[in-house]
């Protein structure tokens, strides 16, 4: 049986806050969480519908869900069980973890949630997670079976205590689902053709920046290729390189013949180098560093760049936009450039992230969420997902189902979905979504639809999949990355010579990169005496 457990956690992140950046506080939720199975009265009268609070990534979308809303009745008619989440800004996940910690600081823990920068190893430690082992295969089988045995053997070395108990629910992605895209529109303007060395995308890139590719009359408004802040979402840059990366932050995998930090190796060095070139010439745009992800996608969506790095299966909303712009949009998929010496790819993570924890407020918290989290993972409820609520997601035309455009003004996030996908599961998706489509949104459909299956021969799965941010431990600037993105920034901008990456090197390891290595070693010896 579990036992609730507050802990002492709510000084601990309340020191952490104070630390930081300041947070504007939030209201406890006056008991609206009620994840208790509530019993039969005497009288014999209905039982009492259980709620849960989840926390998760709402996207765009402008309202919270509230008990009453649409998904909420569709998960009590599933499952009976309801479920709430107040509308929480996502931001790249900055504004996410900010609005959480806040919430862990007053020890008024949502009942389940996406943990966000490795939260959940100090969260496993104060007793404020729920042990879903036991829980699991009766209460969420499709869960269980669905997730290889190998994955939940690495998602067992997160418990701190070394018994191997499992805390958090992966998100699993058995197929790549990032990738780098290109206008192929913009290459037929300036006459060349998809790259696929370092060379031709030099080039390319270069008549990007001096010819009017994007064919709006104006030769001076085009960036050839574009990233975020903090050196993210330019993961081909990188990986061109065999760097590995994920979203812009440097994994671990196996580099001279060690699992190793990426961020640090030689062939970083030579990354970093190219693009100081780049950024020099102005074919990486010099706005990078100082764009957030509302500056980066504006510049996306308004025609002006040529190409990027993101999730695959989003590139449809890119699409979308350039097309009210620019009618001739083509996006096709960017090889990962050859590199003489060096053996290019993109970052495979099975284990993308700990998808969802549940706090520890009893067992039938544990047993309403795992409902509700099992019904979206059940392969036989797929279709159905995919559909929706009709009059919400999709509406009825002749007997057949057809989706409606999202309105990210009028509807909700989901928050809970499904989180374990194979090629096979995205296929069948992008199947049903393409479907009936009209002329305009069957064109992007087909492109993204390439796009993501063009991007598959570029993975690679790396050592580091699945790492406990425990390995982490009394190092917070080593796991936030924060010295790399400092010098790695300020090289690529030209503020520090090349031969600084040296210096940082040193400083890497001398401040945490030693111990935090050889625990990494460690952790991996131990996940490779279970594969």
């Amino acid at each position: 049986m579990l036992s609730f457990r507050k802990s002492n956690i709510g000084k601990l992140f309340l020191v952490l806050l104070l630390a930081g950046s300041a947070i504007a506080g939030c209201s406890k939720s006056g008991g609206e969480s009620t994840a208790e199975t509530p019993k039969e009265s005497a009288t014999g009268k209905p039982k009492e519908t259980p709620y849960i609070e989840i926390w998760g990534n709402s996207g765009n979308f402008k309202n919270a869900i509230k008990k009453d809303s649409p998904y909420s009745k569709w998960m009590i008619d599933k499952v009976g069980v309801g479920y709430h989440s107040p509308l929480v800004p996502w931001e790249g996940g900055t504004a996410y973890i900010q609005r959480l910690n806040t919430r862990i600081a007053s020890n008024d823990l949502p009942d389940v949630f996406l943990p966000w920068q490795g939260i959940e190893g100090t969260l496993i430690k104060q007793g404020a997670l729920a042990d879903l082992t036991d829980y699991l295969p009766k209460y969420a089988p499709n869960i269980w079976k669905r997730i290889p045995e190998e994955i939940w053997n690495v998602v067992r070395t997160a418990d701190p205590s070394g018994k191997g108990r499992i805390y958090y629910i992966p998100r699993v992605e058995l197929y790549q689902s990032y990738g780098a895209f290109i206008r192929k529109d913009w290459l037929d303007r300036v006459g060349k053709e998809v790259p696929k060395t370092k060379e031709q995308l030099d080039d390319v890139l270069q008549a990007f920046l001096d010819k009017d590719a994007n064919g709006n009359g104006n030769p001076s408004d085009e960036i050839p290729i574009s990233g975020r802040e903090f050196g993210r979402w330019m993961d081909v840059l990188f990986g061109m390189y065999g760097v590995a990366m994920w979203e812009g932050f440097p994994m671990w995998d196996i580099y001279d013949g060690q699992i190793t930090y990426s961020g640090v190796t030689s062939n970083m060095k030579a990354a970093i180098a190219n693009m100081r070139d780049m950024y020099k010439k102005k074919l990486l745009d010099n706005e990078t560093f100082l764009n957030k992800a509302a500056d980066w996608t504006a510049k996306l969506n308004s025609d002006r760049v040529g190409a990027w790095f993101h999730i695959n299966k989003n590139a449809s909303g890119q699409i979308d936009k350039i097309l009210e712009i620019n009618k001739d949009v083509n996006l096709v998929a960017l090889p990962v450039p050859k590199v003489d010496g060096y053996d290019g790819f993109i970052t495979h993570m099975r284990i993308n992230r700990p998808e969802f924890v549940i706090a520890n407020k009893g067992e039938e918290t544990v047993i309403n969420a795992l409902k509700i989290l099992d019904w979206f993972n059940d392969p036989s409820n797929l279709e159905e997902i995919i559909y929706g609520l009709e009059g919400v997601d999709h509406q009825v035309v002749d007997g057949k189902k057809k989706l409606l455009p999202i309105n990210l003004d009028a509807n909700t996030a989901k928050i809970p979905n499904t989180f374990i996908f194979s090629l096979e599961d995205i296929l069948l998706q992008l199947k049903i979504e393409g479907s009936g489509l009209d002329e305009r949104t069957a064109k992007i459909v087909q492109q993204r639809d390439k796009i993501l299956v063009d991007n598959q021969p570029y993975s690679k799965s790396i050592a580091g999949d699945g790492l406990p941010a425990s390995v982490y431990e009394g190092y917070a600037d080593i796991q936030n990355h924060t010295l790399y993105q400092e010098v790695m920034t300020k090289i690529i901008i030209g503020e520090y010579p090349i031969e600084k990456f040296d210096d940082f090197v040193k400083e890497w390891y001398r401040t945490g990169g030693e111990e935090v290595t050889k625990r990494v070693r460690d952790w991996y010896s131990k996940v490779q005496t279970k594969r």
